[in-house]
């Protein structure tokens, strides 16, 4: 019995030994299928990801290219002169965002099953935050051309091809249509606001280089539409404040003798003012300046005349024609409140307008010819200064009463050009250019129309250097006319540290040639000041610079601590015939912006008013593992040694940015894109 007993059991043995087996392999190969499912999954969902990222990519260059377009159009119009644009201009850009808004539709529906796996990849989460950006600001746009419209259409009549002039001094009509078109405008800073949460709700890091230039600019396009639409949002209440079509507005006309360059423009030679009712010029006068002339005040001076200044026997003065300021609207406030002070024709005036000797030349060239009976003779753009400067020479303060006449006759015939259309367009088209160029300035008490020249880049206003890199230069002549013979030339070069800090270098070269000089009526010792000229120099830095060292400086160099800047003030003296050469060398507060893992580096160069365009070259030394990724102009040169480099050279016409995006390691791979 025990034998067949012990059978059953091996047998049973061998049998549960089985199963066991059975089992296990049955587990492993469940297990081995699951795993094979799920690397399927996990491949498919890759193969997936990876052709979802083309699509999107192939989007994303779809709406790249829609934006391409549009820039174009933006570009040509902000190319053209303001005299020049037709209502079709307009409608070529509506067709435009209308396109871009199609696109936009398009591509969003194309990529939509792919939105719930934007979060494990960067890319791809920036690429939907993009088209979502993209369409809140084409539809603000959108809005705010449709706002514009009714307005717009006023201005040229009704007529496609006619430009923006015919109907300019329609000025309730314009407040009316303006406001009409109101409500357009708030919605397009409800889409304003949207896309700029969005913006600053997005994580930039590990994204690409290609994903970072979209999103900078969507970021800048986003700040010009904004300052555009808050600009017509304020611009009914200003215009009709401006226009005088409430009541009756004077203003003052500051002449400015470039000449004899001062840090906001020019000496003040002759002034004027006007009056303007229902947005046409009622009445105006024009004189000289003397010491009597307009009447000063009889209170203190408010404004302190800084210590490094010119002296003056009496600093009421200095709040006239004396200013210190790189920034004209601290200059013009000056002298406004010494005009209304002095109880003078007119007060008080509400504003204040420059015009330098330029801006002068540039309106005659529009007119063409200025007879002036009076003094026996025709006064044009070529001859204007031979003709002063000589007045000048005949006695004390009668080139001033020329140069009042002068301004006076111009006045009168402009108002007299009425409906001939092509002296009004040549007129506002030199006018515009003029105020680009800061040979034309404007200043408002009320702060609406202020906030609107600022943004239309007519202020004069100089900007605070807070949490960027800035440079400007300021003279002030010592006692010529010789500034229209006096080349200056400015050099800029800058080495970004790995902390973000900048070692800068400032250089202002000085070239007065006789052989320019000799041609130039104003250079004349015998009755237009000494032959050389000499110059207070003021260097305007961001705030938080020290001076470490400097090179050319005959005179003592004082840093002016500003709570908007660092200035650095010396006196330069250039022998006729030749040139000088001074060089400030300092450091700076780190001014890097950090976006995600790359680098934003920004300079502005603020041109000083009265001044012609003069060539600056900037020099940007990266850190030595830095990869440039693109820079805003292109640069003219870039090399490596030891460390990237940047050459930008830059005709200062006006005021110029420049922008340098760039990754901290040579680990990324973008070439430079420009």
């Amino acid at each position: 019995m025990s034998q067949p007993v012990e059978a059953v059991r091996r047998t049973s043995s061998r049998r549960h030994s089985r199963s066991k087996f059975k089992r296990f392999r049955k587990r492993v190969a469940r297990m081995v299928k699951w795993r094979l499912v799920l690397i399927t999954l996990i491949t498919l969902g890759s193969v997936a990801l990876v052709g979802g990222l083309v699509l999107a990519t192939d989007a994303t260059n779809r709406m790249n290219m829609s934006i391409s377009n549009l820039n174009r159009v933006l570009t040509n119009l902000q190319n053209r002169p303001g005299t020049e644009l037709t209502l079709d201009d307009f409608q070529r850009l509506q067709g435009s965002i209308g396109d871009l808004l199609n696109t936009l539709q398009a591509v969003r529906g194309q990529t939509a099953f792919l939105r719930p796996f934007a979060p494990i990849n960067s890319d791809l989460t920036t690429i939907y935050g993009s088209l979502d950006i993209t369409n809140e600001l084409a539809l603000s746009v959108n809005d705010l051309l449709t706002g514009l419209e009714p307005t717009l259409f006023l201005m040229v009549a009704g007529d496609e091809q006619d430009t923006v002039v015919r109907q300019i001094s329609a000025g309730e009509r314009i407040v009316e249509l303006l406001r009409l078109g109101r409500s357009r405008f708030f919605t397009a800073n409800e889409h304003l606001d949207i896309a700029r949460t969005q913006l600053d709700q997005m994580n930039l890091d590990g994204i690409s280089p290609q994903m970072l230039r979209n999103v900078v600019t969507l970021d800048n396009y986003e700040k010009q539409f904004r300052d555009i639409n808050n600009s017509l949002i304020l611009l009914p209440d200003a215009l009709e404040i401006a226009l005088g079509l409430d009541q009756e507005q004077s203003y003052l006309i500051l002449s400015q003798n470039s000449d004899e360059l001062r840090p906001s423009g020019g000496y003040l030679s002759t002034y004027g003012w006007i009056t303007v009712r229902n947005g046409r010029i009622t009445a105006y006068d024009y004189n000289a300046t003397t010491a009597t002339s307009p009447n000063p005040p009889t209170v203190a001076n408010p404004y302190p005349v800084p210590d490094w200044w010119f002296p003056y026997g009496d600093t009421i003065y200095a709040a006239w024609d004396g200013s210190w300021y790189a920034d004209f609207q601290k200059t013009a406030e000056m002298a406004v409140w010494y005009y209304n002070a002095g109880n003078n024709p007119q007060t008080p005036v509400s504003g204040a307008f420059s015009i330098d000797t330029y801006a002068i030349e540039s309106l005659l060239s529009a007119i063409s010819t200025v007879p002036m009976a009076q003094y026996d003779v025709t006064v044009t753009a070529d001859n204007f200064r031979e003709l002063v400067y000589d007045i000048r020479t005949r006695g004390e303060n009668q080139h001033k009463q020329f140069l009042a006449d002068l301004y006076r006759q111009i006045f009168s015939q402009w108002q007299s050009v009425g409906r001939s259309q092509d002296v009004s367009a040549r007129i506002l088209g030199v006018l515009l250019r003029a105020l680009q160029e800061k040979h034309v300035m404007l200043y408002f008490t009320d702060d609406r129309m202020s906030q609107i020249v600022d943004t239309l880049g007519w202020s004069g206003r100089q900007s605070p250097a807070t949490n960027f890199d800035y440079l400007m230069v300021a003279d002030a002549n010592l006692g010529n006319k010789s500034n229209r013979s006096v080349i200056r030339q400015l050099t800029y070069d800058v080495a970004i540290g790995d902390d973000g800090r900048l070692d800068s270098r400032a250089t202002v070269d000085y070239d007065y040639p006789s052989n320019l000089a000799e041609q130039d009526p104003a250079v004349d010792p015998q009755y237009h000041g000494t032959l050389d000229y000499r110059t207070l120099l003021q260097v305007f830095t961001p705030v938080g610079t020290l001076l470490t060292g400097t090179e050319g400086a005959v005179f003592g160099v004082e840093t002016v601590d500003d709570p908007l800047h660092n200035v650095f003030v010396t006196q330069v003296d250039v022998d006729y015939n030749s040139g000088e050469r001074i060089q400030f060398s300092y450091t700076t507060l780190a001014l890097i912006q950090s976006l995600g893992d790359y680098r934003h580096y920004r300079l502005l160069l603020q041109k000083q008013p009265g001044t012609p365009a003069e060539l600056v070259n900037v020099q940007v030394s990266l850190p030595p593992t830095a990869t440039v990724l693109e820079t805003i102009p292109a640069a003219a040169a870039s090399y490596n040694l030891d460390r990237p480099i940047l050459e930008f050279r830059i005709e200062l016409s006006g005021d110029r940015w420049v922008d340098i995006y760039y990754s901290p390691s040579t680990a990324s791979q973008a070439g430079p894109q420009q």
